[in-house]
């Protein structure tokens, strides 16, 4: 091959891979305001291997902003095209306005809660006893998250602010009391944070109903039919619950939750009727 035929050769590569993703469908997702998504790296794996099983192409891509879950899921109900894609925790209202996956990616583990606090405090919660002994502390919580809502409707005090990384400092200067944690997340938070000195309380967990599902928007309807069959492909074949042992089965076992006194919260945000209940293998037990 001469020079010219090389650099031919070259140019025809680059545009072959300009057309290829040219010929994929883009599909935006919420760029994070957090400096880590703790779900990212899960969530990325997920979504490639369900959509591996899709004979249409999809280039996934973070919207140009960042871009907490209100705006997320307003921008999706109006099709901007700024975002088409969303994994967040289900409301009666997400689930009307967008097109929910009713596959629980989370398998109902971010209703269990386990709260972080300051280490000069890891014993605030020894003799917790029953929800109402928790209305004598506030949690902290970003403003649009579902959660407060939650918390706030089981009689609980809920400091808010604006960026899901300034909590982590509102903790430590004591704004509140502390920081309600999925099990799935609490580790690497603590980890990610370590020069705040928290505190993972070993005494309490707090569950309340929930599901953490991919919303689409409703003009990908298409895009919303593959990933759902890709979803139930990978239950079908294990590598859902493979994938899923993969990134949690520690974290589980590191939250001992059988140790743990388990206080109860209603979700009236979340329908029970409306979720796949009768799917057990969708669900955690612990």
């Amino acid at each position: 091959m001469n020079k010219y035929s090389a650099v031919l050769f070259f140019c025809l590569s680059i545009l072959g891979v300009q057309l290829a993703v040219a010929d994929a469908n883009v599909i935006r997702y919420p760029r994070p305001s957090a400096k880590t998504d703790s779900h990212f790296d899960y969530i990325h794996e997920l979504l490639t291997e369900a959509l591996s099983f899709s004979a249409n192409k999809y280039q996934l891509l973070p919207s140009h902003a960042q871009m907490q879950q209100g705006r997320a899921v307003h921008e999706m109900k109006n099709g901007t095209g700024e975002v088409d894609l969303l994994w967040s925790m289900s409301t009666d209202e997400r689930e009307k306005s967008l097109i929910a996956i009713k596959i629980p990616i989370d398998k109902g583990l971010l209703g269990w809660r386990i709260p972080l606090v300051r280490s000069e405090q890891k014993n605030l919660f020894k003799d917790v006893k029953t929800l109402h002994d928790m209305h004598a502390y506030s949690a902290g919580q970003e403003l649009d998250w579902p959660d407060v809502k939650v918390l706030e409707s089981n009689g609980l005090t809920v400091a808010t602010a604006n960026s899901y990384e300034a909590l982590f400092s509102m903790l430590e200067a004591g704004r509140f009391d502390y920081f309600p944690r999925s099990i799935l997340e609490i580790w690497k938070e603590q980890e990610l944070h370590a020069g705040k000195k928290l505190f993972i309380s070993p005494d309490i967990a707090l569950h309340y109903p929930a599901a953490y599902y991919f919303f689409v928007a409703p003009n990908k309807r298409q895009f919303a039919d593959d990933l759902n069959n890709g979803l139930e492909m990978m239950i079908r074949n294990g590598q859902f619950e493979k994938i899923f042992l993969k990134y949690h089965q520690t974290s589980i076992q590191k939250a001992g939750l059988k140790h743990r006194t388990i206080l109860e919260l209603r979700n009236p945000f979340l329908n029970p009727a409306s979720m796949p209940l009768s799917r057990s293998e969708l669900w955690f037990k612990p």
